[in-house]
């Protein structure tokens, strides 16, 4: 998975099982955005670019997965939240604009790890430049 950018947008109404996500990656060096809904997320993406979508399977007004959906073929990659026992699992939707629906699905460590691999490259290629 790749992120071009750090612009990271939360989707969801209640999302506190992202907290400790959005603290690490405004450690990381990432800007954080927050939508409540699918009418909110897509008044985001007017305004800003966004890189890296984090939303939850269902929202009050769609679903993330129709959200993903619609931006396919953007470079924007994207992952739907599943709750579970353990606090959720992510679902790759989109790697960088393309749709990768079926890759594994990541627990909440191994989310950490891959997010934090994404915040080294970043850091790695804006010095390269």
């Amino acid at each position: 998975m790749t992120i071009p950018g750090r612009n990271v947008l939360f989707v969801g109404l209640d999302f506190n099982i992202a907290k400790n996500i959005s603290e690490q990656l405004r450690g990381w060096g990432f800007r954080c955005f927050y939508a409540g809904d699918l009418a909110a997320a897509r008044e985001l993406f007017e305004l800003t670019h966004i890189h890296l979508v984090l939303t939850n399977a269902q929202l009050s007004d769609g679903t993330g997965l129709g959200l993903a959906a619609s931006l396919a073929g953007l470079r924007v990659t994207a992952f739907l939240c599943l709750p579970d026992e353990c606090g959720c699992m992510w679902l790759p939707a989109l790697d960088c604009g393309d749709v990768c629906l079926g890759a594994s699905d990541l627990g909440p460590a191994e989310f950490s790890n891959m997010l934090e691999e994404m915040a080294v490259h970043l850091l790695h290629q804006s010095q390269v430049r």
